[in-house]
């Protein structure tokens, strides 16, 4: 390897290393995150509640921060208002944003009057039917009003047949009992507290859907879900029969640059909370990185794939996260090394030659100059032959590369002899 491809590589390693210092410069993690949440006393708001109780064991404030929903919440993540948060899926967020895993499942439950089936009050199951009606879908930002349209623009329904209420969450469902709203639609995982009241009334009844199938296909967002007999309550049984749902995958998402202890207590409560399962999953399938539609967060990615680190049991959390961080940082300069852990024994014999060989090269301008020269210069020229001889015997060089020197001062002594001949001696 020669000297200019060595410093290369010692450059690049050099920067390397500089990156990985600065990287974590900042081994502990901050003490406080905010995190997007949704409405106040919704299904996100009591999930999000596990979550700071979990990370305040650890001493992490998580600051919840109330929104109209997942729209909104999209767009505080995007302007970097806040670190994390839940996203409905199908809710497009900035490119830089890393999912940190898919949580639960959400169906898509509309409500609607319990109308006899000839009732003209009954609304049809056929969403490209709806014409004229009253539906509360969610706030503005909200993932509920994303996911109307959406539906109705799946179903070809015009912008303009129907009146979507600015009402979300226990809102819609007090519009829905009130008479204000003909149908009020939620995206929730099912323990949302405000579905419970709609659940119970018996004027109020789930609306099963047609042609669910053919509306999934339209909605890439959505996933086809068996929402079983009974789920809701046994006795007497909601809903009565199986239904087929669509459905969404709730995903926590954060910025990219996230400490990455902030997101090892993430990933951790997230399997704590979300692992048992729940009616619609079995226990086990949350979370994962199915369905986020965003790269994952390497880290949260090798937490999930890999379980807590062996170092879990006997180091701090912030400690621990670090390492592995530094481990991957690490990698790289480890394969930059290899090839000059091989050099350096080559290396190391060219670096102690030179020392020597660097006198050949007026060695070989004197040979190349006697011949031809008067007396007064080749006596010069003996003279600097040697003074160039005690120079090399003064050389410091390890016992196993002093034949260098020697061979250089035979060589010095051959000159010597050539002038000595040239001047008669």
């Amino acid at each position: 390897m020669t000297a200019v491809r060595f410093a290369v590589y010692l450059a690049v390693v050099l920067g390397i290393v500089a990156a990985t210092v600065f990287a974590v410069r900042d081994l502990m993690p901050p003490a406080s995150m905010r995190f997007a949440v949704g409405t106040e006393g919704g299904g996100y708001w009591r999930y999000a509640e596990r979550y700071r109780a979990i990370l305040a064991r650890d001493g992490i404030a998580l600051e919840l921060v109330a929104t109209a929903g997942s729209v909104e919440n999209a767009g505080l993540l995007d302007a970097r208002e806040v670190e994390a948060g839940f996203l409905q899926g199908g809710v497009v967020v900035n490119e830089d944003a890393e999912a940190l895993g898919s949580l639960f499942i959400e169906p898509l439950l509309i409500f609607s009057s319990a109308a006899p089936e000839e009732d003209s009050r009954r609304i049809p199951r056929n969403v490209a039917d709806w014409r004229d009606l009253t539906i509360a879908a969610g706030a503005e930002g909200s993932g509920a009003r994303a996911a109307a349209i959406a539906l109705l623009g799946a179903a070809e329904v015009p912008d303009d047949a129907n009146t979507l209420l600015p009402l979300g969450g226990a809102e819609a469902a007090e519009a829905l009992a009130d008479g204000a709203a003909d149908a009020a639609l939620f995206v929730a995982p099912l323990s949302a507290p405000y579905l419970a009241p709609l659940l119970s009334d018996p004027d109020i009844a789930l609306l099963d859907i047609a042609h669910a199938e053919a509306l999934s296909r339209r909605m890439p967002q959505t996933i086809l879900i068996d929402l079983p007999s009974g789920v809701f309550q046994l006795s007497p049984p909601l809903p009565p029969r199986d239904r087929q749902l669509l459905a969404m995958v709730a995903r926590m998402v954060a910025v990219p640059d996230l400490h990455p202890a902030l997101v090892d207590r993430l990933v951790s409560a997230a399997v704590t909370i979300h692992r048992r399962g729940d009616a619609l999953t079995d226990e086990g399938t949350f979370p994962n990185l199915e369905n986020t539609t965003l790269p994952a967060h390497p880290y949260a990615r090798d937490r999930l794939a890999d379980g807590p680190s062996v170092l879990a049991d006997v180091l701090p959390f912030w400690m621990v996260a670090q390492i592995e961080r530094l481990a991957i940082l690490l990698l790289p300069i480890v394969f930059l090394l290899l090839p000059l852990l091989r050099a350096l024994p080559g290396l190391y014999n060219w670096g102690i030659r030179s020392r020597v060989f660097r006198y050949y090269a007026r060695i070989r301008e004197i040979d190349a100059e006697l011949d031809g020269a008067e007396p007064g210069r080749l006596r010069a020229l003996d003279r600097e032959l040697s003074s160039l001889d005690h120079e090399i015997a003064a050389l410091k060089l390890p016992l196993a590369y002093r034949n260098y020197a020697y061979d250089a001062r035979l060589h010095v002594e051959l000159l010597r002899r050539r002038i000595s001949q040239g001047l008669g001696g």
